[in-house]
């Protein structure tokens, strides 16, 4: 008799099934749905947070220097577009940026003669940034000329489903800047 091989047993094809693919992509489809309010919150949030920390480190770094140079220092909002100019001291949009400069007129005003110590370009993904003061002045003291005064950040537009609250930064008399996440200065 002659001996035939014996059949193989039958193994499935690798891969897998249409039925299968479509049924991860489904999860995976509603783990997005799920995680993107979240993820956009949190990427509001850190803008926020960034934005406010950037103008904070403007103000303790232009209150420094007006001790430094025994001199007043001021900075101001920055006017959009061209070279760096001051949009005036009733201005209250600060989205544009701002401008640091050592002020030998000791005006608050941006003249030729003064010397621009940083710019801060436009923010990126900012809800506006609107201040009580267009420019703020630190006397060789350290002291801000003005009264208090605070800047308001906003969320984000994109963010208006789940927003994060705005931050204020508030700059006491004394030149004292720091962030309150109630939204008012006492």
């Amino acid at each position: 008799m002659p001996a035939f091989p014996r059949p193989l047993p039958c193994l499935p094809a690798p891969g897998f099934t249409l039925i299968e693919l479509a049924i991860v992509v489904a999860i995976i489809a509603i783990l997005c749905r799920v995680a993107t309010p979240g993820l956009s919150r949190t990427a509001a949030t850190r803008a926020l947070v960034a934005q406010s920390s950037e103008f904070m480190s403007a103000l303790r770094f232009a209150r420094s220097e007006a001790v430094k140079r025994g001199m007043p220092v001021t900075v101001c909002a920055s006017a959009p577009g061209g070279p760096p100019a001051c949009q005036g001291t009733r201005a209250t949009d600060w989205r544009s940026g701002w401008i640091v400069f050592a002020d030998h007129a000791r005006r608050g005003v941006m003249d030729t003669g003064d010397a621009v110590l940083r710019v801060q370009p436009p923010l990126q993904r900012s809800g506006g940034v609107a201040g009580t003061r267009g420019s703020i002045s630190f006397t060789a003291a350290g002291f801000a000329t003005d009264a208090s005064s605070h800047y308001l950040f906003s969320p984000p537009p994109d963010a208006a489903f789940d927003a994060p609250p705005p931050l204020m930064v508030c700059v006491s008399k004394q030149g004292r800047p720091r962030v309150d996440g109630t939204g008012a200065c006492d």
